[in-house]
């Protein structure tokens, strides 16, 4: 009777994953930096040499999103209000913060109409260093209520795969 149970518990499952609507958020990488409007800026990281959850997260005011990183608040630091150029320079500066910074990684992050919300700056390391990748960072992003987006950074453990395109 288990047996039996296993395909319709399986089909169940399926069902409601595939019905569910999606909340997190996607990223490609860009060449150009944001211009013009004013920018909230989310330094995260850097509060030590080799700090691996170095990152810098950018949005423009005008539109209704908010990113809020899902780590305590001593992990980052916060910035409203800037002109595009200001917020990109503040985070290419943040960003260098480690000796084996190499260059940075431009993303846009859409929403699920893929529709522009935001930019994310991530540092990417020259080799060999303690990091032992260029790229150490997967963050995922969580569309929430009331047009919040919950940031989630993770670092990589695993330093056999280095699937990222890290020639940038």
């Amino acid at each position: 009777m288990i047996t039996a149970a296993r395909p319709i518990l399986l089909l169940l499952l399926l069902t409601l994953a595939a019905c569910a609507p999606e909340s997190r958020l996607t990223t490609a990488v860009v060449d150009l930096p944001p211009e013009g409007g004013s920018y909230s800026l989310i330094l995260h990281g850097c509060n030590y040499g080799n700090d691996p959850y170095t990152i810098a997260f950018l949005w423009p005011e005008d539109q209704p999103y908010t990113f809020k990183p899902h780590s305590p608040a001593f992990q980052y630091r916060t910035r409203e209000g800037l002109p595009a150029g200001e917020a990109m320079d503040l985070a290419r500066d943040f960003v260098n913060c480690s000796p084996h910074f190499r260059n940075a990684r431009l993303s846009a992050i859409y929403d699920r109409q893929n529709g522009l919300i935001g930019y994310e700056l991530r540092p990417l390391y020259v080799q060999p260093s303690p990091f032992l990748r260029r790229d150490i960072l997967r963050v995922y992003y969580r569309h929430l209520e009331d047009h919040k987006i919950r940031i989630n950074i993770i670092t990589l453990q695993d330093t056999n795969h280095d699937d990222m395109d890290d020639n940038r």
